[in-house]
């Protein structure tokens, strides 16, 4: 009776043994089959979180390029026709070294072939990022921009013409002042003054900086053209801001 009942046993035994092993080689399976998609997935997202890291740090980069904005130009300084079909926006701080090379060399381009021909209409915001000095140069700039508005890029030009080094507090009262009844013949000093020392103006350039944020905006000069963010390399590209701002126009690149 053993002896029959034996071999049973043993099959018995095997059977459970082979089971027990198919089960543990199919969870391990899974195990690695899990391991290995949760690994496989990891680098797409750091990829995608790289590249969206890139973007935010490249003000003005290639990938914003095409990016519409929404700009708000009312209540902001401007220079043009106000029926010209492309709006171009600045943002600048008075104290970048940057800001002032493109103040000096290629806005006045600018403004020959495109602004005083009645294609663009040009704001300026301020972007105030290099020192508590380019609030204070602002401040200056939107109080002239509040009492004289028709003064405003005479004195916005005067502060990047007397520009001193980023590294030093050049922007003092007296300087401002001094640009101030240089930009404005019939300048009330006491209440240019009391704009100065009590920063009148400190919202205004806030809600500027915070329309920037939300824009993208990391840098300056940032340009946008009709809501289109320019790459910074094509910023100070003359040839290719023409070419971006005909293509808003809607004419063909020429070299005209």
């Amino acid at each position: 009776m053993s002896n029959n009942h034996f071999p049973k046993k043993k099959k018995r035994q095997i059977w459970v043994v082979m089971t027990a092993t198919i089960a543990v080689c199919l969870i391990a399976s899974l195990i690695v089959g899990a391991v290995f998609q949760n690994k496989s997935a990891t680098p797409s997202q750091e990829v995608k979180l790289d590249q969206k890291k890139s973007e935010q740090m490249a003000p003005g980069g290639k990938s914003q390029e095409n990016t519409v904005s929404r700009i708000n130009y009312t209540g902001q300084p401007m220079m043009g026709k106000k029926d010209a079909p492309v709006k171009i926006a600045e943002f600048g701080d008075y104290k970048c070294i940057y800001c002032h090379q493109f103040e000096m060399t290629i806005f006045p381009k600018l403004k020959k072939d495109f602004i005083d021909t009645g294609k663009v209409q040009y704001y300026f915001m301020n972007y105030t990022i290099v020192a508590q000095d380019s609030v204070k140069a602002a401040n200056a700039a939107e109080a002239i921009f509040a009492m004289y508005p028709d003064r405003f890029w005479t004195f916005h030009h005067l502060l990047y013409k007397n520009q001193g080094p980023e590294t030093e507090s050049w922007v003092t009262d007296e300087l401002l002042l001094k640009l101030a009844e240089e930009a404005v013949s019939h300048l009330d000093v006491s209440q240019f003054k009391d704009a100065l020392e009590q920063g009148t103006y400190v919202n205004n350039i806030k809600t500027d900086v915070e329309m920037g944020q939300a824009a993208g905006v990391n840098g300056t000069p940032t340009i946008f053209i009709n809501g289109k963010m320019l790459s910074a390399q094509d910023t100070f590209d003359y040839s290719q801001l023409r070419k971006a701002i005909q293509q808003a126009m809607g004419e063909k690149n020429n070299d005209q």
